[in-house]
């Protein structure tokens, strides 16, 4: 490779010298731990994830269904939300343990089932530009610029014209993660402050005891129940959170955050504006010393909170969007679809504040919408180019950043071309369906890595507490089970 390449500095401190076996792929270098200096030098990961979270469930579908069924399916809402923390953790292990992404360790496992899932990548992955056409609808609203087109032609421009914007700060901005992270803190502020201030309307506060009690766990029983519902249902519940690959997005972000073993591996920086950073294809493993255990026990509490943190402000988000539904839209019979998948819901701040409330809540609903295209564009580039280094030897001829930025160009285009296919809401129904199925595909992965592969190259207390183990396991089995009665239900009944 003609560059020079400079990393964050740390590899001659860590490195010691000696290698640990594991599964397919290269041996793991031994090295130190890094220390771990305090929570609060960590946050971010979480918030970034809760951003990308706020994107499609938590604006449109959770209250489509409570604008259309009131109470019926309230009650799968927490569980929802909650399964998704378990799967979070066991991401986040894996990176701090060894530095690696998660695909890389899906390869270790065999490149078979890296390469399930790599297709299993671009299937969901063709339908996302919907986010920025979703995001187009509000902006298209709020501005009925350009004039002479429709709410479907305006959509479109304003979703284009978002891609380009996003698109340039991916390409300038010096550190990636750092642009992100920056990015969804201000959307995370944007977003909650403003449904929160919706939440102080005579009309909403005087049907919370009601709309809390809904929330309760409950098995539904719609009485209007649609069968054509069945795909938004399966997109609510993968959507309760990242939901399917976005899921393991997380783990490429704390990496690039500095977390654990990702402190000895470089991140992905601008061609144009920041110094290349090494980053080698494989990963570390640490020995059985009281300093690694010392440190490895912060970096637990570090993703527990770190988790912790992305996975209350999804549900804390999703729980206001649908109280507003409940009081606001499901009176009215109001219900969010077409091209105006994020207009209809203006009605959350237009009650109290009239014309500027309406224009506050596309400006809300735009930031929802749109930054998940920049998430997932970076997501999804992070995996395509993790696969490439972990399975083609001949590609690391090539810079895993360079990598990276061929599969932003992929991606931009092949979403500008898919937005054009079909009303938003029907194509992000697509991708939630793909990221339910995705969920049973990779969550057995995450076990077989942490809970069966990693106590043979690593000391015997790196493995999690059983109950935690048991959770994973609770938690995996209801994906998969969900699954396939989805399945059952669409090509057997």
């Amino acid at each position: 490779m003609a560059e020079k390449i400079k990393n964050m500095g740390t590899n001659q401190e860590y490195l010691i010298g000696g290698e640990v076996s594991m599964g397919k792929l290269d041996p793991l270098k031994l090295a130190v731990l890094p220390t771990f200096l305090g929570i609060f030098l960590y946050i971010g990961p979480g918030i970034l994830w809760a951003a990308l979270a706020q994107g499609s469930g938590e604006l449109i579908w959770w209250p489509y269904l409570t604008a259309k069924y009131g109470a019926a399916f309230l009650g799968l809402l927490i569980p929802a939300c909650l399964l998704q923390y378990w799967i979070n953790l066991e991401i986040m292990r894996y990176v701090i343990l060894t530095g690696e992404n998660p695909m890389t360790g899906f390869t270790r496992i065999g490149k078979w089932y890296a390469s399930i899932i790599f297709i299993g990548v671009l299937i969901e992955n063709i339908w996302f530009g919907a986010y920025a056409s979703a995001g187009g609808t509000a902006l298209g609203a709020l501005t009925q610029f350009p004039a002479a087109w429709g709410p479907g032609g305006r959509a479109l421009f304003w979703g284009y014209l978002t891609i380009g914007i996003y698109l340039f700060a991916l390409v300038f901005g010096r550190v990636v993660y750092n642009v992100l992270e920056k990015f969804s803190i201000a959307i995370v502020v944007i977003t909650i402050g403003g449904i929160t201030a919706a939440l102080f309307q005579p009309k909403v506060y005087s049907v919370g005891f009601e709309f809390v009690s809904a929330l309760v766990p409950h098995v539904p029983r719609p009485s209007n129940w649609d069968p054509k519902d069945l795909g938004i249902i399966v997109t609510s519940i993968a959507y309760a959170g990242a939901g399917g690959f976005g899921q393991l997005f997380i783990g490429y972000w704390i990496r690039d955050k500095g977390a654990g073993m990702g402190k000895l591996i470089g991140r992905v920086t601008s061609p144009i504006t920041g110094t290349l950073e090494a980053i080698p294809a494989t990963g570390m493993a640490f020995a059985d010393t009281e300093e690694n255990k010392r440190n490895y026990k912060g970096w637990v509490r570090y993703i527990t909170t770190e988790n912790g943190i992305a996975i209350f402000l999804n549900t804390l988000t999703t729980v206001i969007m649908c109280w507003l539904a409940f009081a606001l839209l499901l009176p009215e019979g109001k219900i969010p679809k077409g091209w105006e998948i994020a207009v209809v819901q203006s009605a959350f701040f237009e009650v109290a504040w009239g014309s500027i409330g309406r224009a506050l809540f596309l400006i809300v609903a735009a930031a929802f919408l749109c930054d998940a295209w920049l998430q997932l564009t970076d997501g999804f580039s992070r995996m395509w180019a993790d696969f490439i280094y972990s399975n083609i030897k001949r590609g690391r001829k090539y810079h895993f950043r360079t990598w990276y930025y061929i599969f932003v160009g992929v991606f931009s285009v092949s979403t500008i071309f898919t937005m054009t296919l079909a009303q938003p809401g029907k194509l992000i129904m697509i991708r939630g369906i793909c990221s339910f199925l995705a969920m049973a595909v990779f969550a057995p992965g995450l076990i077989y890595l942490n809970y069966y592969m990693i106590p043979k190259a690593f000391p015997k207390w790196v493995k999690p507490h059983p109950i935690t183990q048991g959770l994973m396991y609770f938690c995996t089995a209801s994906y998969v089970v969900m699954s396939l009665v989805y399945l059952y239900i669409v090509f057997v009944r």
